[in-house]
């Protein structure tokens, strides 16, 4: 099948923040910075973001979601059999993932959420989490509107431009402000770091040795240059496997950003049923 990756979509009027935000109104200071910004007369505001990309979804998704929709009745639901089956098949085809299992995957209204939901069982309101920086903006906003305070450890570039994990930095800042949990960015975002296996082991090891429990957010994972391969951090150990909550999205891979709809990878039994427990107070299926 091909692909158009060229053709212009005309989006205006679709509900769409990338081409339609809500210019002079508060809520624009959460796209733009500035709650009053406004186009100036004869220009048009560019898009000039990733995660909600101006080409058509592949045809087989809204099919999909046309034949389903075409139904009259839309109850409650849980996720099919199919639904995990193809998240195995899934991550074993593109990571390597093998023993993986239906009940340690859970279904995410959002990557965030996700992230929330996990920290919410690592930590207590008030406490310091360790973030790299730069810093997504997501997990800016959804860890201090949370009642989390953060703490960077910044990226240095080394000798070739290469943005790299300041080891030092990070063990240095986690024993300084007791930190406990922290949120790993792989691929990272924004730097688009395809972190090495060794980078990873190194890391974990620090966690490890000072009890830190880890959030992986891996939704760049399927996006990455020819020539990079991505290593989930629950790969790289034992310890790795049992102290991460890991999560995954299609929304970047497919374009469905607007669909939300994300998942989590949770080996620990403990974790897994806390973290369950959490997401279910929202009640946000019901």
């Amino acid at each position: 099948m091909k692909y158009d990756f060229t053709s212009i979509l005309d989006r205006h009027n679709m509900d769409s923040i990338a081409v339609d935000p809500p210019l002079g109104t508060p809520m624009a200071a959460n796209f733009m910075g500035d709650s009053n910004a406004t186009n100036k007369e004869g220009f048009d505001l560019i898009p000039m973001w990733v995660a909600d990309m101006n080409f058509p979804t592949v045809p087989t998704i809204p099919a999909a979601i046309i034949e389903r929709a075409s139904h009259p009745a839309y109850g409650y639901f849980f996720p099919r059999k199919e639904y995990f089956n193809e998240i195995i098949k899934w991550q074993e085809t593109r990571n390597d993932v093998k023993g993986l299992t239906a009940e340690c995957i859970g279904y995410e209204n959002g990557v965030i959420g996700g992230v929330v939901s996990a920290l919410n069982v690592y930590c207590s309101k008030g406490d310091n989490v360790l973030l790299h920086s730069p810093t997504y903006i997501g997990f800016t906003k959804g860890l201090e509107n949370n009642g989390y305070n953060i703490v960077h450890s910044p990226l240095v570039k080394d000798e070739n431009g290469i943005w790299r994990m300041d080891y030092e930095d990070m063990e240095k800042k986690i024993v300084e402000n007791k930190i406990h949990a922290t949120v790993f960015c792989s691929p990272h975002n924004p730097c688009g770091r395809v972190w090495e296996r060794e980078e990873i082991e190194k890391a974990m090891e620090i966690f490890k040795k000072h009890d830190v429990y880890v959030v992986s957010d891996e939704i760049w994972s399927d996006i990455i240059l020819n020539g990079y391969k991505h290593i989930p951090t629950q790969s790289v150990s034992e310890d790795a496997r049992m102290r991460t909550v890991a999560l995954y999205a299609p929304s970047k891979t497919f374009n469905l950003a607007g669909l939300v709809g994300s998942y989590h990878i949770i080996y620990s039994k403990y974790l897994r049923e806390r973290v369950l427990k959490e997401s279910s107070l929202a009640h946000l299926t019901i």
